[in-house]
């Protein structure tokens, strides 16, 4: 915990919490953090840094999160848009699926259903004996 000054209790903070601001972006992340503080509240802004050439912070509660991801921010007279640092997806286990169907017939037919947002893996089928623990 902080104490004298501190933003509060951090650690109940989760990614939903957090959005990000223009990779490669050319203003501070002081800058950054004072035109979202217009739109929520400066008391709301938790947490601000430089990750990967954007500025990613985190707001006091979710739905703020989620209203700056759908209205953007005004940085220096320009637009920004913000995005989630959470990108909504589904995870899909297939089981007994024969083996002469291949991965790329998989995805295709997966991709009908919305963007493949990570390689398909095989999962091991769990042989104890050392002589099948390659059996998928």
């Amino acid at each position: 915990m902080v104490f004298g000054g501190g933003s509060g209790d951090l650690s109940r903070l989760t990614r939903r919490h957090g959005v990000k601001v223009g990779t490669g972006s050319l203003y501070t992340v002081e800058e950054v953090a004072l035109a979202v503080g217009e739109k929520i509240g400066h008391g709301s802004v938790k947490s601000a840094a430089r990750m990967h050439g954007a500025v990613v912070l985190f707001v006091d509660k979710v739905e703020q999160a989620n209203r700056l991801v759908e209205t953007g921010i005004s940085v220096g007279g320009r637009f920004e848009a913000v995005l989630p640092l959470t990108q909504p997806s589904t995870r899909i286990t297939l089981s007994n699926v024969p083996p002469f169907i291949s991965d790329e017939f998989l995805a295709r037919e997966l991709a009908r259903f919305g963007k493949i947002v990570s390689p398909i893996k095989k999962v091991l089928s769990g042989c104890k004996s050392p002589l099948l623990k390659h059996v998928v």
